[in-house]
């Protein structure tokens, strides 16, 4: 009874994260790297919570890993950069293109608005190339080869990544030292998680099968990106090509709100191998294409050649505006003038537009006016968009 009762000590023991921390520490020491990873209650809090694989959801991360870190890892060794890095991603967001950090990062790489910009990357009120994973891992490696110029610790560099420079610099100068893991404790809370998450998707990689985790499969299909040469939107697309909304949706990240702009810029839509016939020989129908019952397709039109705007309702709505935190304002319709070159110049979806103005589909008149939601703190700059001339107008939907 008492070998019986200490053995389910043992085992109670073993299953958690104290017994284990020592265990962690071996197999990382094992592992050869340029970059150290200590292991430490911090390390081995993130270490246990991809052991945990709640929902599976670390056996989807090995999954896209191996979708993705193949392309990562060529790029990081053009660039003459640790190939061990291939695994940032997975610790920055877990492969998730479309999240968003409370800092404003984008994509998998998690980069912010002002240094994507810095590094080439295109973004406006529609388009995010944060979320294009190889242009995003071009731009996220020159990052990271300008902050190497600047510290000699990669830890420090992948804060930096992460954070900024001016939040390691202060850390620094804070600690008194360049020593990582002192540098770690006076940093700000939210950007604590980045190099323990770092080492322990580095462990989970190499020891997953040791914890029974297995690695959930990704699959995607083979497409072929085609040009856009008019307003239109991922549903009208989807509804035009015969493909799932959801699919398209999630193979172009890129567009914030599932719309695609007409500019002076080309815009490109990835569709399904199997579906770019029918795009190339629907023309420029495929903008204003409808789908009907099949009661109905005997007597289905010919759609209009002339729209160059789009024709169909976004499946998504957003939420009624709140008084507290938005301003309504007017815009006067003038000839010209469609919903969704409105929608583009006050940053908003067209649908919201119809949905605040009470119109069905997308008739509009000269001298209507139009209601507006716009965020309280951006109401100033919004407000001069009705005084602007036609040629103002245009300019400003050209930025974007």
């Amino acid at each position: 009874m008492k070998n019986a009762l200490s053995f389910l000590v043992l085992l109670v023991m073993a299953s958690s994260g104290y017994s284990q921390s020592g265990l962690f520490a071996k197999r990382l020491a094992k592992l050869p790297s340029t970059i150290p990873y200590t292991a430490n209650d911090f390390v081995d809090e993130a270490i246990q919570n991809l052991v945990r694989n709640d929902s599976n959801s670390t056996s989807k991360l090995l999954g896209w890993s191996a979708l993705l870190t193949p392309m990562i890892e060529d790029s990081l060794k053009a660039y003459k950069l640790p190939v061990e890095l291939k695994y940032l991603p997975a610790a920055m967001s877990r492969y998730d293109q479309w999240k968003v950090s409370d800092d404003g990062g984008s994509g998998i790489w998690q980069m912010r608005y002002l240094t994507a910009k810095e590094y080439g990357l295109h973004l406006s009120s529609y388009v995010d190339e944060r979320r294009d994973e190889k242009r995003a891992t071009s731009a996220a490696l020159r990052h990271l080869t300008d902050l190497k110029r600047l510290y000699t610790d990669w830890r420090l560099i992948m804060v930096a990544f992460y954070s900024g420079e001016v939040e390691v610099n202060k850390a620094i100068r804070k600690a008194g030292t360049t020593d990582y893991w002192k540098v770690h404790e006076v940093l700000p809370v939210r950007y604590q998680s980045i190099v323990p998450n770092f080492i322990a998707s580095v462990y989970i990689h190499h020891y997953a099968t040791d914890h029974s985790i297995k690695t959930i499969k990704i699959e995607r299909i083979g497409v072929e990106s085609v040009p856009i040469t008019q307003w239109t939107t991922i549903f009208q697309m989807s509804r035009a090509l015969e493909v799932n909304y959801d699919s398209l949706k999630n193979l172009n990240p890129i567009y914030k709100k599932q719309v695609i702009p007409h500019t002076e810029r080309t815009y490109y839509l990835n569709v399904p191998f199997e579906k770019v016939g029918r795009f190339y020989s629907l023309g420029d129908s495929v903008y204003t294409y409808q789908v009907l019952s099949k009661k109905d397709s005997a007597n289905e039109p010919k759609p209009s050649l002339e729209m160059d705007r789009p024709t169909t309702q976004e499946p998504e709505m957003s939420p009624a505006p709140s008084t507290s935190t938005q301003k309504v304002l007017y815009y006067t319709v003038k000839k010209g003038d469609y919903l969704g070159k409105i929608a583009d110049l006050y940053d908003v979806r067209i649908s919201d537009v119809r949905r605040w103005n009470n119109i069905r589909g997308d008739q509009i008149n000269v001298n209507q006016r139009i209601k507006i939601y716009v965020s309280a703190s951006d109401y100033d700059k919004y407000s001069k968009i009705n005084g602007m001339s036609g040629y103002q107008k245009d300019q400003l939907i050209r930025k974007d």
